[in-house]
């Protein structure tokens, strides 16, 4: 088992997955709260991947963690690893959402992504792959990656929990979405990431300083900016071009989105320092954009408002 630390979860060399969509088609499904008739089903966050729903499955991470688990029936341990994954993330009630990928009944999703041995068991942050493990791993090590998962999507801005995948159907009505949001999630789900931003705008008039709204838009917002972009590419080009107010801010997004908030603060900190005017206006802003993403009370953005305020002033 090649188990990874917190550092591989922030990876500079993460996989774009923009274009698995092509890969897995133009799949539109999500996996929604499902029920089988006549009976009661237990909730579970674990849901099967299929080429159908994988694309709009890891969109999902978008909101909050998502973990991947390609895995054969004939790999020694599968079984055992598999009851401890399912079991563990059931407890965890949302705080990930698990996608189980059998690759011998879904050989073209492995193939996709160039996984050649299984068990194997990466995330999804923001849309960015990273390995986390490979081989069977036991609960004990399962638990202490899931908290390294946490803590990166809490810096990347993650705030929203996973829906359950199944229902209690006897005589409750069935569990779903936020209703307030789902329309906005669904089409960042479509990768329609400007006109997720109008749908937050729209919540947001009513109900301005709702933090879950004001994260989920700027969450949407960042994802429009990175939609079609190399992480590394940009990383590259705000290294070159360190004069660069775009380029300082487009990077400034990739590391967010990589869990490397204080970094990101910083980055934009140095802009204010060294501009003046609409540049330095148009940083500010920004930077506090992606305050309200990670959260008021963490403490990278304690620190980073006493930075920016000595920058200012």
């Amino acid at each position: 088992m090649d188990d990874m630390s917190s550092d591989s979860i922030h990876r500079h060399d993460a996989v774009d997955l923009s274009g698995l969509a092509a890969a897995a088609g133009s799949a539109t499904s999500s996996a929604g709260p499902t029920a089988h008739a006549g009976h009661t089903t237990a909730r579970t966050w674990v849901v099967e991947g299929t080429e159908e729903n994988f694309n709009s499955l890891l969109q999902k991470s978008v909101q909050h963690p998502v973990l991947v688990e390609f895995t054969t029936p004939k790999a020694h341990g599968a079984e055992q690893m598999e009851s401890v994954l399912r079991r563990v993330t059931d407890e965890a009630a949302g705080k990930w959402l698990l996608v189980h990928v059998d690759i011998d009944a879904q050989p073209r999703l492995a193939q996709s992504l160039g996984i050649q041995a299984v068990p194997m068991l990466v995330a999804v942050i923001g849309g960015q792959l990273a390995p986390l493990a490979q081989g069977t791993i036991d609960e004990q090590q399962f638990r202490q990656i899931t908290e390294q998962v946490i803590q990166a999507a809490t810096s990347a801005g993650m705030v929203g929990r996973a829906e359950p995948v199944t229902v209690e159907v006897d005589n409750e009505e069935s569990v779903g979405p936020d209703p307030r949001t789902v329309e906005a999630e669904k089409l960042i789900e479509a990768g329609k990431f400007d006109e997720a931003v109008a749908a937050y705008d729209t919540l947001l008039a009513s109900d301005p300083n709702d933090p879950v709204l004001i994260a989920g838009r700027n969450g949407a917002a960042l994802l429009g900016r990175l939609d079609g972009k190399d992480p590394a590419a940009l990383l590259d080009a705000a290294q070159r071009h360190p004069d660069d107010v775009d380029a300082q801010l487009a990077a400034a997004d990739v590391e967010l989105m990589g869990g490397r908030a204080a970094e990101a603060f910083n980055r934009i900190i140095e802009v204010v320092r060294t501009h003046r005017d609409d540049e330095r206006e148009t940083a500010r802003t920004r930077l506090l954009d992606l305050f309200a993403m990670v959260g008021q009370s963490d403490p990278d953005v304690a620190a980073a408002r006493r930075s920016l305020a000595a920058a200012l002033f």
